[in-house]
């Protein structure tokens, strides 16, 4: 069984307590790592009525794995929400009625939708983080950009081979973020010999690193296979 740090493995919000932490907000955004030890959550509310109070979720794009191939996913007041569904690495994207966006990259997790009395409450959670990737309200997290381009060359990497598909489908969302800090963090010393640039990102993937060794041991070694065989 694989190693879990502690908080990752803690039960996650259910959409009836995001409900009342979305009582006065569109959606709200917890990041986990690497900005916290925390689980990274993304919590939406998709009103029958856009409040225009502040941005208004009306539809989430996503991603989820069927029969181990990646498809696009959608939610929006018509749909029939989810009880619970894995939802796999890429872009989560909030958009409103106006075809206003907000961005997010994950690792993969779970989705968990229920309807409230004036919405439909969507509860994004997993292990890994979730980032910020830019848009109408807010600004990228940390090593968004890093995470966005490691996952667009993954996913050209599974579009020549099926089975590495299949592969990274099956990997836990820690393993698949274990990869990424381990592969970022061999391009990154190489660059910092020729020249220290980014020293904060350097450090903060060097902070990771141990942290999934020492608290994610499996889900380590598992993504240093992976980082491994791709290069």
């Amino acid at each position: 069984m694989a190693t879990t740090i502690e908080a990752a493995a803690a039960p996650a919000l259910s959409p009836t307590i995001a409900s009342e932490l979305l009582s006065e907000l569109g959606f709200l955004h917890v990041p986990g790592p690497p900005l916290s030890a925390s689980r990274a959550y993304l919590l939406v509310a998709i009103r029958r009525q856009p409040t225009l109070r502040h941005f208004d979720p009306e539809r989430i794009d996503y991603w989820q794995t069927i029969d181990g191939r990646g498809a696009s996913g959608s939610l929006d007041r018509r749909s029939r929400p989810p009880a619970k569904a894995s939802v796999a690495w890429g872009g989560i994207r909030l958009v409103d009625r106006l075809n206003v966006v907000n961005d997010y990259v994950t690792f993969g997790g779970v989705l968990a939708a229920a309807r409230a009395p004036a919405a439909l409450v969507a509860v994004f959670s997993s292990p890994a983080p979730i980032l910020a990737s830019g848009g109408h309200s807010q600004g990228w997290d940390p090593v968004a950009k890093e995470v966005l381009g490691y996952l667009a060359r993954l996913r050209a990497a599974a579009g020549q081979g099926r089975a590495l598909e299949r592969r990274l489908a099956e990997m836990a969302p820690l393993a698949l973020y274990s990869a990424f800090v381990d592969e970022a963090l061999a391009r990154y010393e190489a660059a910092d010999r020729l020249v220290p640039w980014r020293p904060q990102t350097l450090a903060l993937l060097r902070a990771q690193a141990r942290r999934l060794r020492n608290d994610a041991a499996d889900d380590w070694a598992s993504g240093e296979v992976l980082a491994r065989d791709l290069r």
